[in-house]
């Protein structure tokens, strides 16, 4: 008869998930995840770089591809900026300061203290298997007693805390960090996210130009209000139902509950930032570079953005 003791029950579920994602990952992606700085995968700092570079080499010869063919220069700069925003966002979730500068990580692994294994990513814990004892009614084959055996050490060290002989086993291990991967299915989900924004960026933005005779203050307070009460509220609806859909493959019934939990909020943040921007973007930068502006601070807000609908 299978043993679950009281404390891990309402958990077993979600790492019966976590153990069998770890099984499941393809040793490649382990691989090129395997070098971390502070638990952020180098491949993150690869990726930013060589989109880095790109972006440079397109903003020196921006004006003559904007004067070639505007919609798709402003495909190709949201491309580059939405990859940079998403590959921060997943590296900025990943960090974790208490780990090591750099380190070596190709399985799961257990707090500090523990022993790694490289066969089926098993992670044995020294101080949390001092004084176990198993009891079971029926046989067990060899593979379910070892993973039942490891499912107990992986459980909080919480009750090693009272017991007391605990000074011989010295400091109580770091709590378990468990190892994030580079999603590319989100950079690719998010980057087409941008495609699409390009079509839709470029045909705002004509379309503002309806209050190019006013006066400029006018003109301008103009275009901002109607960019922030008209654009905003719809691309901020359109981005949490895309990403809940498309990015993490849910369903409309979660999108909605994370759009009645987030959403509101994330209007009032919205407003705070961009107001300021667009009315500096709309008063001050040329028109041809407008679209590119606001892309180019979009870079931290969509890093938000993707941030936020991660963790909701």
């Amino acid at each position: 008869m299978p043993i679950t003791l009281a404390d891990e029950s309402a958990n077993e579920s979600d790492r019966n998930y976590t153990s069998s994602t770890s099984r499941n990952r393809h040793p490649f992606s382990k691989a090129i995840n395997s070098i971390r700085i502070y638990n952020i995968p180098l491949l993150n700092f690869f990726i930013i770089s060589v989109l880095g570079v790109f972006l440079f080499k397109l903003t020196t010869k921006y004006t003559g591809l904007y004067m070639k063919s505007s919609l798709i220069t402003i495909i190709v700069t949201n491309l580059v900026l939405y990859g940079i925003s998403e590959t921060m966002a997943q590296s900025i979730l990943s960090y974790k300061p208490n780990q090591p500068v750099i380190s070596f990580r190709y399985n799961e692994a257990s707090a500090g203290t523990g022993l790694s294994f490289n066969s089926n990513d098993i992670t044995l814990d020294r101080n949390a298997s001092a004084g176990f004892n198993v009891y079971s009614d029926d046989l067990e084959s060899d593979d379910e007693g070892i993973e039942r055996f490891i499912d107990y050490l992986q459980r909080d060290t919480e009750s090693i805390e009272n017991r007391a002989d605990y000074s011989n086993f010295g400091e109580l291990p770091s709590p378990i960090v468990e190892l994030t991967y580079f999603q590319f299915n989100r950079l690719a989900g998010f980057m087409c996210w941008g495609f699409i924004m390009a079509f839709v960026q470029c045909w705002w933005y004509k379309f503002l130009q309806i209050y190019s005779k006013d006066p400029k203050f006018i003109e301008v307070l103009r275009k901002v209000l109607t960019d922030q009460l008209c654009f905003s509220p719809i691309s901020l609806f359109c981005f949490f139902t895309y990403g809940t859909i498309v990015l993490e493959s849910g369903t409309w019934e979660l999108a909605k509950k994370k759009l009645s939990k987030i959403y509101l909020k994330t209007l009032i943040i919205n407003y705070s930032v961009w107001f300021p921007v667009q009315f500096f973007n709309f008063f001050i930068v040329p028109r041809n570079f407008q679209v590119p502006f606001s892309s180019s601070v979009s870079v931290l807000w969509n890093c938000f953005l993707s941030m936020r609908n991660s963790n909701s």
